[in-house]
């Protein structure tokens, strides 16, 4: 195990196998890439090869000088990602790593159905400019990425953003602030179309989105930011039609939206605290289950693995502040949060 290690994404494709990604404090410039892989459900976790890369702390290049990630995902035990800005894979099971040259910053990757999609900025990361975002996309097993869609030209940045989400056959992507496209088949790459943003009627901001199934949409629309609040609301959309389903607790600004295909719904928040917030009627009541008192550090993939298991990591690591971060995981769909020590 990597010295000291800090979670700070996760990547879960069973509900017994995982990988995280995280900072190993103990090297030069205290930012080198981390990567650990667990196959019994978090119980015990082991060191895995990294790419040659920093860790993109709190939104800085690493003080290594190496080329910065701060994400992983993968599709099966074999074929991974790491990104942001910078593109790494592998299809070995992270003995190996390549580097994937890309014309910009890889801001979004997910995974579904055979598939790699990636959402790509023009712009250095923290660096806004004015340019289209691209969505390329890549078979899962290895190949070279190719554009699929572009965006209208805007103002945007290399910041990681979660502007996409697959669930074959289906998939969205937001390529810019209201250029919302899907297609409803991945294997298709002209199949993706303008899509009518499901936050625009709510006078709202598309924060967050996830298709749990492939007929469902829900979004997580903010705005009316004041005082370490704000208005989320969650947007439901099946077949084209969009649906308030239901507001969330004011506390804290809006951060991301995992559901299951039952209807169960997690909210991360955060402003002077921490909050995740549970629905489990589809978005229109709901409850906090967790509250942290840690001035606002956040969380970083929400997402459920299972129609109970879910996972989550709580803060950001990385210098200079090296704050503690920890993986948390639900086995009661969301009721409640554990702590899964790493190490």
């Amino acid at each position: 195990m990597p010295s000291g290690f800090l979670p700070g994404s996760v990547t879960f494709v069973s509900a017994t196998t995982g990988f995280a990604l995280g900072v190993a404090p103990s090297c030069p410039g205290g930012s080198c890439a981390a990567l650990v892989r667990t196959t019994d459900g978090g119980a015990t976790w082991v060191g895995l090869t990294a790419p040659a890369a920093g860790y993109e702390a709190h939104g800085a290049s690493p003080a290594s000088g190496l080329p910065a990630v701060d994400e992983v995902r993968f599709a099966d035990p074999l074929d991974g990602w790491v990104f942001g800005p910078a593109l790494f894979a592998t299809h070995d099971g992270a003995r190996t790593w390549q580097q994937v040259k890309t014309a910009g910053s890889v801001v979004s990757l997910e995974t579904s159905g055979g598939y790699v999609d990636a959402v790509i900025s023009p712009c250095p990361v923290e660096t806004e400019c004015a340019g289209p975002l691209r969505l390329e996309q890549a078979p899962a097993t290895g190949g070279g990425f190719a554009t699929v869609r572009t965006g209208p030209s805007v103002m945007s940045s290399g910041i990681s953003a979660l502007d996409l989400t697959l669930h074959a056959p289906v998939g969205f992507a937001l390529l810019g602030s209201g250029a919302l496209f899907a297609t409803e088949n991945l294997a298709d790459p002209s199949g993706w179309n303008a899509f009518a943003g499901p936050c625009a009627s709510a006078g709202l901001s598309l924060a967050s989105m996830v298709a749990p199934n492939a007929t469902t949409l829900y979004s997580l629309c903010s705005g009316n930011g004041a005082a370490g609040s704000s208005t989320k609301s969650v947007v439901v959309t099946v077949n084209g039609k969009s649906t308030v389903a239901g507001s969330t607790p004011l506390g804290g600004d809006a951060e991301a939206l995992a559901a299951t295909a039952s209807g169960t719904l997690m909210v991360s928040a955060a402003s002077g605290a921490s909050f995740l917030y549970r629905s489990s009627d589809g978005g229109h009541t709901w409850s906090t289950v967790e509250t942290y008192d840690d001035g606002g550090e956040g969380f970083n993939d929400l997402g459920f693995t299972t129609s109970t298991q879910g996972v989550v990591v709580h803060g950001l690591p990385g210098p200079p502040a090296q704050e503690g971060t920890q993986l948390l995981m639900t086995h009661d769909a969301g009721a409640s949060w554990q702590a899964v020590p790493i190490g």
